[in-house]
């Protein structure tokens, strides 16, 4: 047997062989690595060349918008689609194929005279679309579509940039002068009497010094003032009291005016059929007749207005009369909800027909002087359960108010408008009272 004792604990020959072997794992491991962080970076190199060219391939893909040449006109009166298209060289056939493919989504025979147009043509002159306003907030083009070669029609709605901005003013002579040099215009006045028409008789009640504040929408196109929108807030100061008026939706959806506290300003009536008047006669039980020179009873109130002025049904109801009669002339008389009946004497025209349903401001008549008649004005009568009553005096039902349901959100809304027309107000006196270099 081998006595293992005197050997000592480890070979030297065999220890430098171990070391050799472990450095030969390890260069193995490292070269390993090497490699394959390469292939990595080579495939992240690889992907982002991809990423590049097939960019580069969009890019290059995506075609330029064509350079358009653009002529813009107007019609004349009784000018049609087919002269101006002509005009303006393009072909019998476009022009026909123009107008059959807008005919779908609007007939251009109804062009109107002083309305623009735009046309535009490619650089090599060929027609690329023709463009027609349609209404306030609408236009229709029509392009042709080189892929499928047709005319293709379509109805767009201009893109409004929208701004909120204050008007307010006092009454020196009438409402309608001091909106519009308060920065508003007519169609701004016409819609206060539209808001409060059924608390104020614009005619009667207004005085000098009367005030009226409003927040109203205005709309601009490519930088330029286009239009006023809706008034979302006004209030109107007259007699001493101040009414106020939110614009709100109903619970059908439609817009609608209400005081802060949910009552409809909107009332079942009226208060008059005519939103640009003046009363030269009114409810009397013995005037003396400017034709007849006898004294009897005047049922009505006489409004001063120039012939072919638009009467409006006060409330909505069943139209029981429409024809000439005496010396009423041509008369409108409606049944109205309540035992209500109103009617509208000395008409030019008459629009609507016995039997008919009409709405609250529907368009009725035409104020004119027939019958015995000294002068184009509108006499206007009211019976209540038969009997006769001042049109001026009575007090017509309210409206429906906000729901319930619907106040909590309504009286947010209402604070925040009436908010912001407070603050536009403190900006306005403040802008006011700076110095001109200090603005």
């Amino acid at each position: 047997m081998t006595d293992h004792q005197g050997l000592p604990d480890s070979i030297p020959g065999c220890r430098a062989g171990s070391r050799r072997r472990r450095a030969g794992w390890i260069s193995l491991v490292l070269i390993l690595g090497l490699a394959v962080a390469a292939w990595r970076l080579h495939g992240i190199h690889e992907l982002r060349h991809a990423a590049a060219v097939a960019a580069g391939a969009r890019e290059t893909a995506a075609p330029e918008p064509p350079r358009l040449r653009e002529i813009v006109g107007s019609f004349k009166k009784n000018q049609t689609v087919n002269e101006v298209l002509l005009h303006q060289g393009l072909t019998p056939d476009t022009v026909q194929q123009i107008i059959e493919a807008a005919r779908p989504v609007y007939n251009l025979a109804r062009v109107r005279a002083q309305e623009l147009y735009w046309l535009y043509f490619t650089e090599n002159g060929e027609f690329n679309d023709f463009r027609y306003p349609v209404d306030r907030d609408r236009y229709l083009t029509v392009y042709r579509d080189r892929t499928e070669g047709r005319f293709v029609p379509v109805i767009k709605h201009y893109r409004f940039d929208t701004e909120r901005e204050r008007i307010d003013g006092t009454i020196a002579s009438s409402l309608f002068t001091a909106v519009v040099d308060a920065g508003g215009g007519v169609d701004l006045a016409m819609e206060l009497v539209e808001i409060f028409g059924s608390d104020i008789d614009f005619n009667t009640d207004i005085q000098k010094g009367d005030a009226f504040e409003l927040l109203v929408e205005k709309k601009y196109l490519d930088g330029e003032f286009s239009r006023n929108g809706p008034i979302l807030v006004a209030t109107m100061t007259t007699g001493g009291k101040t009414f106020t008026g939110i614009r709100y939706d109903d619970e059908n959806g439609k817009p609608a005016y209400y005081a802060p506290d949910g009552k409809a300003l909107k009332r079942s009536f009226l208060k008059a059929p005519l939103k640009v008047i003046r009363i030269t006669s009114g409810f009397s039980m013995a005037r003396r007749h400017p034709v007849l020179k006898i004294v009897r009873p005047h049922l009505g109130v006489d409004y001063a207005a120039p012939t072919g002025t638009p009467v409006q049904a006060v409330g909505s109801g069943s139209v029981t009369f429409a024809g000439r009669k005496g010396g009423n002339g041509n008369m409108v008389r409606i049944r109205h909800a309540g035992g209500y009946e109103t009617a509208y004497l000395h008409l030019s025209k008459i629009r609507v027909k016995t039997g008919a349903r009409v709405s609250q401001g529907d368009i009725i008549g035409n104020v004119g002087s027939t019958g015995i008649s000294t002068g184009p004005h509108l006499d206007f009568r009211v019976w209540k359960n038969g009997k006769a009553i001042n049109p001026v005096k009575v007090a017509f039902p309210p409206g429906k108010p906000v729901a319930a349901d619907r106040m909590a959100r309504f009286s947010e809304h209402s604070e925040a408008l009436l908010g912001q027309l407070r603050l536009s107000g403190i900006d306005t006196e403040q802008a006011a009272l700076e110095p001109a270099s200090d603005r």
